[in-house]
C-alpha cells in the first residue's frame, strides 16, 4: 500500500497523466502538475491499458506549476528531461518537505535537481509505452515493473516513495544498482529512439526485420566499448534481448521520439545517443561511438527540420 502524501505528477504527458490516473484509481491523491501553462483544471482522463484489455476512467485534477505555493509531498517528474534544467528551480524554491523522483529515461537527466540541491533525489527507469489517442485519452502498456533507485537519499525513502507510487497497474520496485539500470536503458533507448524514428515505424520493427536486427546489434556492440570501460557488466546477449522483448511486447507502438517528431516538438535524442558519445568523448583516453552519435545527430535533424527550425 501507498502512503497519505499528496503525490505531485510534473509532466502532464502521456506518461504524466497514465501515473497520474492509475494513481487516483489505486486510492491516491495525485495532482498532474502542468509545466506549459497555469491553467486550473478537472477533466476526465481516459487510459486504455494493455492494449484495450484494462480501460480505467477517472477524474484527475491538473494545475500549472506556477499556481502551486508549494509541492510538500512526493514529486514525480515526467516531463520531457529537456525542460529538467527549467523545471528543478522551481521545485527546489516550492519543496521544504518531500522527496522528488525523476521517471524518465536517458543519462544524466537528474543533474539539474542535484545541482538544485534537493535533499531527496531518487531515479526511475521506464519499461513501458505509453501514447495520447486523443485530447484526454491514452494508450498505456507497462512492459515490466519499472526500477527506482537513490541518487541523493537513503534506502527508507527510496521504499516510502515506491510505495506511494506502485499501484497494480503502473508498478515499480526498489532497485539497489540503479546505475546499471540507467545505463542498460539507454543504450537499448539509444537504439529504439533513433532507428523507429528515422524509419518512420513502429517499436516492432525489430523482431520483423532481421537486417534492422542487426543494425542494433552493431550499435550495441559500440556502446560496449563505454560501459565495459564504466565496469556496468552489461552483456550484448541482455541487450539484445531487451530491445526484442520491448520489440516484441509493443508490437504497432509507436516509439515517443517518433511521436514528438510528428508533432513538431523537441525530442530526447540529447539525452540518449548524443550524451552517451559525449561520456565516451570524455573518457581517458577517448571512445569514438561514431554509429551511435550519427544516429543521433540524424534524429535530432529531423526533429529540427519537422518543427521548421
Amino acid at each position: 500500500m501507498g502512503d497519505a502524501r499528496v503525490i505531485y505528477v510534473v509532466g502532464a504527458g502521456a506518461v504524466g497523466m497514465a501515473l497520474a490516473a492509475c494513481l487516483i484509481r489505486g486510492g491516491r491523491e495525485a495532482i498532474a502538475v502542468r509545466t506549459r501553462n497555469d491553467q486550473a483544471l478537472r477533466e476526465t482522463i481516459r487510459v486504455s491499458l494493455h492494449y484495450g484489455a484494462d480501460r480505467i476512467e477517472v477524474l484527475v485534477e491538473s494545475v500549472g506549476l506556477g499556481r502551486l505555493a508549494s509541492l510538500d509531498g512526493v514529486v514525480a517528474v515526467t516531463a520531457k528531461s529537456y525542460a529538467n534544467g527549467a523545471i528543478a528551480p522551481q521545485v527546489a524554491e516550492k519543496m521544504t518537505t518531500g522527496s522528488i523522483v525523476v521517471i524518465q529515461n536517458g543519462v544524466g537527466v537528474e543533474k539539474p535537481f542535484l545541482e538544485a540541491r534537493l535533499h531527496e533525489v531518487y531515479r526511475c527507469v521506464l519499461y513501458l509505452t505509453s501514447q495520447r489517442t486523443s485530447e484526454n485519452e491514452f494508450s498505456f502498456h507497462p512492459i515490466r515493473s519499472s526500477p527506482i533507485g537513490i541518487v541523493r537519499g537513503n534506502e527508507a525513502g527510496l521504499d516510502s516513495m515506491v510505495a506511494a507510487l506502485t499501484t497494480d497497474r503502473f508498478p515499480f520496485h526498489a532497485e539497489s544498482n540503479i546505475q546499471r539500470e540507467i545505463w542498460k536503458k539507454a543504450v537499448v533507448n539509444a537504439v529504439l529512439n533513433s532507428i523507429c524514428p528515422l524509419l518512420e515505424v513502429d517499436n516492432g520493427i525489430f523482431f520483423r526485420d532481421q537486417a534492422v536486427a542487426e543494425l542494433a546489434n552493431e550499435v550495441i556492440t559500440e556502446c560496449l566499448q563505454l560501459t565495459d570501460k564504466l565496469a556496468l557488466g552489461l552483456t550484448r546477449a541482455e541487450l539484445m534481448a531487451q530491445i526484442m522483448q520491448i520489440s516484441k511486447s509493443s508490437d504497432g507502438q509507436i516509439i515517443s521520439t517518433l511521436q514528438d517528431i510528428r508533432d513538431g516538438r523537441e525530442t530526447e535524442i540529447e539525452f540518449l545517443n548524443l550524451e552517451i558519445a559525449r561520456t565516451a568523448a570524455a573518457q581517458q583516453p577517448p571512445i569514438s561511438l561514431p554509429k551511435t552519435e550519427l544516429l543521433g545527430k540524424l534524429t535530432l535533424a529531423k526533429s529540427k527540420q519537422r518543427a521548421g527550425g
